[in-house]
């Protein structure tokens, strides 16, 4: 066969192999961002934020999360946060931890409501349901 005519053969199959990997990895992107295990990371990392904000506000505060929690079960302490749905195993449990200043103590468990509030009464986090 003749040189001439390969190369134009092998880049058009070069090009369709990168073409396939960058779709190949652009799904396996786009999966994982709407997998639960991301929904529940993101949601341990937002309770998390908002446990600090409440710590560096003074005096009284309640903080409510914008979007609909009824799918999970959330546990807060002092010491971190856990954001499961009920029945998935412990691998499958997102879990933050939490560094409070000293003489502060966070608690508290939500299962499966859409309204999820954080209430700061005096040095102490409340995780419960809006009401």
């Amino acid at each position: 066969m003749n040189k001439k005519a390969v190369m134009p053969l092998m880049l058009v199959f070069e090009i369709l192999i990168v073409v396939f990997v960058i779709y190949m990895t652009f799904e396996l992107a786009q999966k994982y961002a709407s997998s639960e295990t991301a929904n529940k990371v993101n949601l341990a990392e937002d309770v998390k934020m908002m446990v600090d904000a409440l710590v560096g506000t003074p005096g009284e505060a309640v903080i409510e999360y914008p979007g609909n929690v009824s799918k999970y079960t959330l546990i807060l302490n002092s010491n971190h946060i856990r954001v499961f749905i009920k029945g998935d195993g412990e691998l499958k449990t997102a879990m933050r931890q939490i560094f409070l200043p000293t003489g502060y103590t966070a608690l508290g468990t939500l299962e499966e409501q859409s309204r999820l509030c954080l209430r700061k009464e005096k040095q102490q986090i409340l995780l419960q349901r809006c009401s």
